[in-house]
């Protein structure tokens, strides 16, 4: 049996809604608070540092689906009733897992700009999770985290933990990993909203890309939703706190 040690955060009112707020690759819990300001008046928000960052204490297992679930299990178990689940970035394909093997915890999902991974996508290429594979290999993630931290700091940006160097490293099999769980686990009739960030979309060619595959990835559902979020960039959380609410409010009440 997995043990993990996660922190969680609390906010609302102890009977609202809940909604779990789940981060990316690197992700800060902090990169919730404008989202939580508007959430908090009258849902439960809860949110939680990843295995490995923060409060919590790294997992012994290497990051997977079937690792992500169990992270989510402990936050849900807090949760009690069945959740709204929010995932940025990498955690879109936590969140699409947590939905396709847990349904019955989850009452509605807001993927928030999330990784590029359409249905039959199997094991992409992907040379930072390459080059990632290459560091953990040679015992240097710790190192390289380190090294990176700085940049981060001076781009306003949490530093980086060697957590981070395993979640990429593990990237494409996690893709290949949650594409293999469609053919098996139907996603449930549940409202489920894909969020496109507008500026950060690039020239023709990139945003055709982008928006096939979010738009794929909402048309997985029978009530998917597809939205292009103008004036935000990746980190839609922070540049557009009000759009994302308003797809979680919408959903609480049935609009």
């Amino acid at each position: 049996m997995l043990v993990l040690v996660i922190h969680v955060l609390e906010d609302g009112p102890a009977d609202g809604p809940p909604v779990v707020l789940t981060s990316g690759l690197a992700g800060a819990l902090t990169d919730w608070d404008p989202l939580t300001r508007l959430l908090a008046p009258s849902m439960r928000v809860l949110r939680f540092d990843r295995p490995g960052y923060g409060a919590s204490a790294p997992s012994p297992e290497a990051p997977s689906a079937r690792r992500e679930v169990a992270v989510l299990d402990e936050v849900l178990d807090i949760a009690g009733a069945p959740v709204v689940l929010v995932g940025h970035s990498l955690a879109g394909l936590h969140v699409e897992a947590c939905v396709r093997l847990r349904p019955s915890r989850v009452c509605a999902a807001v993927l928030v700009d999330p990784s590029l991974a359409p249905p039959g996508i199997g094991r992409p290429f992907d040379p930072g999770a390459v080059l990632a594979t290459a560091v953990a290999r040679l015992g240097l993630a710790d190192l390289a985290a380190r090294c990176v931290s700085p940049l981060l700091r001076l781009a306003g940006r949490p530093p980086a933990r060697a957590a981070a160097v395993a979640e990429l490293a593990g990237y494409a099999d996690l893709v290949s990993e949650v594409d293999g769980l469609r053919g098996v686990h139907p996603l449930p009739d549940v409202p489920w909203w894909v969020l496109t960030a507008g500026e950060a979309l690039g020239g023709p060619r990139s945003a055709r890309r982008i928006l096939a595959a979010h738009e794929a990835m909402a048309a997985l559902a029978p009530r998917g939703v597809h939205r292009i979020v103008p004036g935000s960039g990746h980190l839609m959380q922070l540049d557009r706190p009000d759009a994302v609410a308003e797809a979680v409010l919408r959903i609480r009440a049935g609009r």
